[in-house]
Parts: structure tokens; C-alpha cells; sequence
């Protein structure tokens, strides 16, 4: 199972990068664990092959990059006081009516909110914020406190533990495809899950979608399933057990 961690250029759709890298790899199965406008850059993880199974254990606070435009110029100081007071820990908020997902009122965590600077209307931000937070509309939201505010530009460059640094262009996978493809395995360091290592016959017993007596785990605490330094799956515990979430292994060896 491998993970590809690629610079998304402006101009494409997310599920053209997976396509793409389908055609490199000749491979049927490709996915990202989070979109990407096509007029917003950054890091976007791909799964490849069993590794699409993963998409959960992705789903971590994303950080972003931007510039903002103002429509009427107010003092930094003001506009970071109206971000500290409203748009700081959990927000509401209703998709823009471009998405493709149903415009209900939604919850939402932001874990900062940092404006950088500031020239005249422009400012430069940082956000840190839960997955399924709209940036641009997020913007859209503060302008209702300061008479207008638009998004500019966007660059995610934070996929929880994972930094930006750890990607790569297209141009640079395809010239050497097999350099940049990492296990799963050697990912699993920077997900905010705990490890649990299994015994041959636990961890055949799980692959069947049996319970796992364990304890010392918080009620639904998602838990990461290792056989022999493998990834076999992912477990969710419940009453002193781990219950089988994703199953990846069928026969043990």
C-alpha cells in the first residue's frame, strides 16, 4: 500500500491529479483524502491501490495560506479583533452554493486564525481549521463584520503532521515515479492514532472482523492495527474491545 504526496498546480481539479498519476502508474485505483478548488494549490495526499480503503484516518485539521482582499480598508487591529472574537474555536457555517454537498448549517473547528500582514486592502493569512472547512467563504463571512471581504488566493500547506515540504510536482513523480511512492507504513508516525501491535492469532482473528479484548483506550478511540510492523487495518474501541473499522488484510503470513 502506498501513499504519494503531490503540489496540486492552479489549474486543475483534484480528481485530475488522481487520474493523472492513474495513467503514470498504471494503476486502477487512486484517491485523495481531500479536495482542492482548481484555483487553489498545495499539498494533496493520494492513496494508491488497497491504500484508498485509508480515507478516514486522513481526515485531519487542514492549513492554509491566502490572501484576502477587503472591500473598504479597516485597521489590522480591528480586523483581528473581529477574527479573534468571532471566527476563533468552533464557527457555523453553510457551504458556498457552488459546492456539491448539501447547503445545511454546519459545524466547524478553527484552530487559529492569523493575519500576517497587511497593505492597504490586501492581508496575508494563516489558518489552521478542521477538514470540511470552506476557506473562501469563510472569508466571505468575516467581510459581514468589515463591509466586504474576498478570497484572493489559497495554498494549503498542512494536512495535519504532514508539511508541504514533504511534496512533489507532478513533473517530478513522473520523471521517477517509484522514488517518490511511500508505504503506508512509514506514514503512520505522523497520524495522531495509537498503535496497537497484535499476536498472530489476535491478529487473525481481527482480519475475520472479530472483537480484540484491549484496555487502556478512551470509548471510540480509533487505533491503528499492526501485524509483524504491517498495517492490517483500523480498529475503533468500544467496552474494553477493539472493534474491526477496516479490515486490510485477508491471510496472514
Amino acid at each position: 500500500m502506498k501513499v504519494l504526496f503531490i503540489d496540486k498546480p492552479i489549474g486543475i481539479t483534484s480528481n485530475k491529479v488522481c487520474e493523472i498519476v492513474k495513467k503514470i502508474l498504471n494503476e486502477k485505483k487512486v484517491g485523495h483524502t481531500g479536495t482542492l478548488d482548481p484555483n487553489v494549490s498545495g499539498m494533496l495526499i493520494l492513496l494508491i491501490g488497497k491504500a484508498t480503503r485509508l480515507y478516514s484516518i486522513f481526515n485531519l485539521p487542514k492549513i492554509y495560506v491566502g490572501v484576502g482582499k477587503l472591500h473598504k480598508d479597516v485597521n489590522i487591529k480591528y480586523l483581528r479583533e473581529i477574527i479573534r472574537k468571532k471566527f476563533i474555536g468552533e464557527i457555523e457555517q453553510i457551504p458556498p452554493k457552488r459546492s456539491k454537498v448539501k447547503r445545511e448549517l454546519r459545524k466547524r473547528k478553527i484552530y487559529y486564525f492569523k493575519i500576517l500582514e497587511k497593505q492597504g486592502r490586501y492581508f496575508l493569512f494563516k489558518i489552521k481549521c478542521e477538514a470540511g472547512t470552506y476557506i473562501r467563504k469563510l472569508l466571505h463571512d468575516v467581510g459581514k463584520y468589515v463591509n466586504g471581504c474576498q478570497m484572493i488566493e489559497l495554498r494549503r500547506i498542512g494536512i495535519g503532521n504532514f508539511k508541504e515540504d514533504m511534496c512533489i510536482s507532478l513533473e517530478e513523480f513522473e520523471k521517477n515515479k517509484e522514488k517518490y511512492l511511500i508505504d503506508v507504513e512509514k506514514i503512520l508516525k505522523f497520524l495522531p492514532y495509537k498503535k496497537i501491535k497484535l499476536k498472530k492469532e489476535e491478529a487473525k482473528r481481527f482480519c475475520h472482523g472479530s472483537f480484540i479484548v484491549y484496555k487502556g483506550l478512551k470509548e471510540n478511540e480509533k487505533v491503528l492495527v499492526v501485524y509483524r510492523k504491517k498495517l492490517i487495518g483500523v480498529g475503533i474501541f468500544m467496552n474494553e474491545k477493539i472493534k474491526p473499522d477496516i479490515v486490510l488484510a485477508a491471510n496472514l503470513k
